[in-house]
């Protein structure tokens, strides 16, 4: 039966309704909130840009058709060209600035109309003219300057951007009112850009002064500006009016679009609370009825499919429980048979140990007295042979030798298997026992060119393990590495300490390494590489009986390959002096320590 608890849902659960209702409204809103914002930048940025020309021309315009009252001095025309300028709506200020900074003429609305200085005993100046013209200068262009102005208790100062901010567009929104301006400085042109009527006019204002300096002079003098402010207050409401659109838009296509989503939530939710009413029965162990199928689309296509899952599982729960009184019986039966095969394999097991243990102790006695008569008969004991006849024999010696390591190698694994195999663990000097598997692998390394380089700190302590058996994990582990090794190559043997009561001995070969598939498999008995087969001869046995001895010894055997890569065997020991583990590795093996 199904725990139902573990089905329910948790205390803190949402609707499937409320999530698309509320992700739907989300999207709504920041698509509206992007789409109206992108629009409103681009109406603020069209209807200032519009504003800004439009200033920019006036600009221009005071500036050449006062060019000749400027020259003159003549501030009754100066003052008459403002006036017209003043007329026209945006303006707020206008006003002629003197190449030396001054007002020569200018006249402003409302409060502008204070920025001019009017005391009778200094110059007269535009407050905003310092703020403005050095940035001017400083730019080394002829084009017009537009600036923002914003008044903060009458007093002008220069904004950062012309732009309208994002907090500017909140304020506008509830109607505030701000006093920013656009200030646009022109530069006097040098020569008119239309022909004047009257030519001696002309040629008086164009006269320069004689002389190569004099000319120099007047062509780096300052020149005359024109500066004229517009005041934001119409391109305001036009943006509190776009504002205010964008809103109620942004308001009706969230209600609008939610009306869809509460609609289309409840054609999707309802037929899926049938199913999981319908689902919780049938999890209940109850039978669940036919849910009706509402719609044609995947929810129907999804009603459909479960009528049919749960008339499959009514009909599958009533096989289970007939099926369920006979379960118990075949569970007992298939229990025993799988017992008594066990029980077989393991004796065939016992049985193959024994036979093997057997049939090499029966195969050692022989072969020692064949290898006796055959060196007798090599060195001439028994009569005098030819080199044909001693070449033979030394085959047939050879081969005799191989055939003894085969016989000692399963009988020592088929000892260890048997649990007959018992260590007498000593204090083991490892360098010197090092030597000595060397010494004994000296015909080998001769014979195929191999170098053996033992690397050992000086400070390395005595381990605990059974010499002799010791010496055969090395002599395997050697006699591996120096057969797979190519010609003039060199074996590293080293060993580490790797913690308090723990060390490493290491032999690094430099061979065609081991492919990953096989890494795990070169430890079982018999087991031997595609490249084992091809380059050298062996049983397979010598790894699979280190890694049984190093077991015994509590250690742990590995390699690190790779193909191309050569190998690395590593195995640990026990430090002399630590403390013993209780559990014996295989269950088998009887321990005596010596001191």
């Amino acid at each position: 039966m199904v725990d139902l608890s573990l089905l329910s849902p948790s205390r803190i659960s949402i609707p499937l309704r409320t999530k698309l209702v509320l992700s739907t409204s989300v999207i709504l809103i920041v698509a509206c909130l992007l789409l109206g914002w992108l629009f409103i930048q681009q109406q603020v940025r069209s209807a200032a840009e519009s504003l800004v020309q439009s200033g920019t021309l006036l600009a221009q315009h005071l500036a050449r058709s006062g060019r000749f009252s400027i020259v003159a001095g003549d501030t009754h025309r100066l003052d008459q060209l403002i006036q017209e300028i003043l007329a026209v709506n945006p303006v707020a200020y206008a006003a002629v600035i003197a190449p030396n900074g001054q007002c020569q003429s200018g006249a402003g609305k409302d409060t502008w109309q204070q920025q001019f200085s009017l005391q009778p005993l200094s110059p007269r100046q535009l407050s905003v003219t310092k703020l403005v013209r050095p940035r001017y200068l400083a730019a080394g262009t002829n084009d017009p300057l537009v600036s923002g102005i914003q008044l903060d208790n009458d007093v002008p100062a220069l904004r950062s951007s012309v732009e309208f901010t994002a907090g500017e567009l909140f304020s506008l929104i509830g109607g505030a009112e701000l006093p920013i301006f656009y200030d646009i400085l022109a530069q006097v042109p040098d020569r008119p850009l239309t022909d004047v009527r009257d030519p001696a006019l002309l040629h008086a204002l164009e006269e320069r002064l004689d002389g190569h300096e004099e000319a120099g002079v007047l062509r780096n003098q300052p020149q005359a500006f024109v500066q004229v402010g517009l005041s934001t207050s119409h391109l305001q409401q036009v943006l509190r009016r776009l504002l205010w659109q964008a809103i109620l838009i942004t308001l009706g296509t969230l209600a609008g679009g939610l009306c869809v989503v509460v609609l289309l939530a409840r054609r999707i939710t309802i037929p899926l609370q049938g199913l999981t009413a319908a689902a919780t029965k049938l999890a209940a162990g109850e039978a669940a009825p036919a849910v009706a199928m509402r719609t044609r689309d995947e929810i129907g296509t999804l009603t459909h499919m479960f009528n049919v899952m749960s008339a499959a599982l009514q009909s599958r729960e009533h096989e289970l429980r007939e099926l369920a009184h006979t379960l118990e019986d075949r569970v007992v039966a298939r229990t025993q048979e799988l017992a008594a095969a066990n029980a077989k394999l393991q004796e065939l097991d016992r049985r193959k140990s024994i036979f093997v243990s057997t049939a090499s102790h029966e195969l050692r006695t022989p072969l020692t007295a064949m290898k006796v008569h055959v060196a007798n008969l090599r060195d001439g004991v028994d009569g005098a042979v030819s080199d044909d006849q001693r070449r033979s024999l030394i085959r047939v010696e050879a081969n005799l030798s191989r055939l003894q390591i085969l016989i000692d190698e399963l009988l020592d694994l088929s000892q260890i298997e048997m649990g007959q195999t018992v260590l007498h663990l000593e204090p083991v000097t490892l360098g010197t026992l090092i030597e000595k598997t060397i010494e004994d692998l000296h015909p080998l390394t001769l014979e195929r060119r191999v170098t053996i380089a033992v690397t050992l700190p000086p400070d390395l302590p005595s381990v605990s393990a059974d010499a002799d058996k010791l010496r055969r994990i090395l002599l395997n582990l050697l006699h591996n590495a120096v057969k797979f090794t190519p010609s003039h190559t060199t074996v590293d043997v080293s060993a580490t300490r790797v913690s308090n009561d723990e060390i490493r001995v290491s032999v690094r070969d430099v061979g065609p390494g081991i492919a990953p598939e096989d890494a795990d498999k070169i430890f079982q008995p018999f087991y031997r590489t595609a490249t084992a087969l091809k380059h050298a001869k062996g049983a397979g046995l010598g790894l699979a009986i280190a890694k049984l001895l190093v077991e015994l010894h509590h250690g742990r055997l590995w390699v690190d390959t790779g193909p191309g890569q050569g190998s690395c065997f590593s195995f640990t020991l026990r430090l002399a002096g630590s403390a013993e583990l209780t559990s014996l590795p295989t269950g088998r093996v009887h321990q005596t320590v010596q001191s």
